[in-house]
């Protein structure tokens, strides 16, 4: 599982490479990994937003778009790819297609990781759920 100091590499190198890119669009092969949205949603909420703020709270990334957040937990082995083109791979679950000409992959040996979208209006709230979630954790370490 990847700890904190490593979450935060991977968020720092994807602000590097995506900061001001859009989504044109999202390719789901595996939705379980969509946790509090429907896919179709998830995919067509996502369209046409535009990447502005990299944050991260514990292991949670958290990607700041125009009008959504979309919180990223990558739990045991999930990691981010930026490709030139659309690569098949039995292990990446999404796709996003960016505006840039490439392609922001999201592979997954386990299938345990996990994304949610939240509006800008909610995320307030799904953030302090996040911190007593991870207070729990941390207690029963």
């Amino acid at each position: 599982m990847p700890e904190a100091p490593e979450v935060q590499t991977v968020l720092s190198t994807l602000e590097t490479q995506i900061k001001d890119v859009s989504i044109e669009d999202v390719l789901i092969y595996y939705p379980k990994i969509i946790d509090n949205v429907e896919v179709e949603t998830f995919k067509n909420q996502l369209i046409g937003q535009t990447f502005h703020s990299f944050n991260r709270l514990g292991k949670y990334l958290i990607f700041g778009l125009d009008d959504y957040d979309l919180v990223v937990h990558l739990r045991m082995e999930g990691k981010f790819y930026l490709y030139n083109m659309l690569c098949e791979n039995k292990h990446i679950h999404i796709v996003f297609k960016l505006n840039s000409g490439t392609y922001m992959s999201y592979h997954d040996t386990r299938k345990f990781g996990r994304m949610y979208l939240y509006s800008k209006k909610k995320i307030f709230m799904h953030i302090l759920v996040l911190k007593m979630l991870d207070m729990i954790i941390w207690m029963k370490e």
